[in-house]
Order: C-alpha cells, then sequence, then structure tokens
C-alpha cells in the first residue's frame, strides 16, 4: 500500500480543512463544509497521537475512516439530493477518504 511522507500527509489534510472553512465562511448554513473541516482536521490532529506508540491507533483509523465515509454521504445529499452546495466538498471529502489509505503507518514500539 502507498503511503506519503507524514509532512506531505498533515500538509494535505491542512489543505483541506482550510478549503472547508473557506467553503464555511461562502456558505455557512450547509453542512457539508462542515463534515469536511471535521474530517480533515480529525486526519491532521490524530497525527501527533500516533507518535505516542502506546496509543490504540486502530481505533484512531476506525474513527478517521468513518468520518471521512459519512462526509462523503453527507456531501452527496447536499449536492445531489437537496442543492445546496457544488461536487467541491464531495470531492474533498473523498480526498480525505483518500488520505485515510495512503496515510502514514503509526510509531510501533520497540
Amino acid at each position: 500500500m502507498p503511503q506519503l511522507p507524514r509532512r506531505v500527509h498533515l500538509g494535505l489534510h491542512l489543505l483541506g480543512a482550510a478549503f472547508a472553512v473557506a467553503g464555511i465562511v461562502a456558505l455557512p448554513s450547509a453542512v457539508a463544509p462542515w463534515v469536511c473541516l471535521a474530517s480533515h482536521g480529525m486526519g491532521a490532529g490524530t497525527h501527533r497521537l500516533e507518535i505516542d506508540p502506546s496509543r490504540d491507533t486502530e481505533f484512531l483509523g476506525i474513527v478517521r475512516t468513518s468520518l471521512a465515509v459519512v462526509a462523503c454521504l453527507v456531501s452527496a445529499g447536499q449536492h445531489w439530493v437537496v442543492g445546496v452546495t457544488g461536487p467541491e466538498y464531495l470531492a474533498l471529502a473523498a480526498g480525505s477518504l483518500v488520505l485515510e489509505w495512503v496515510r502514514p503507518t503509526p510509531v510501533k514500539s520497540v
């Protein structure tokens, strides 16, 4: 499975979070940018937790993946069903899911 370097991965999550914040400013009543922000924020925020080898990093992966799937579903619903947002939020949410796939492995205890 391909893996990105930790700094690149973190930077891409932060960029995704910045796009989500811009979407919140542009359309504060839509839910899609908020869930995209939560997904990318969780992806970026858990990097620090994965450095501690005593943490249960598998659980963090489950939470991140679940949140990314929910973000995809909410963004798709807001685009295709309600028509409030454009497909860019679906791409942003899917980007969080793809970043989970190429996430660097957590630090393991020796």
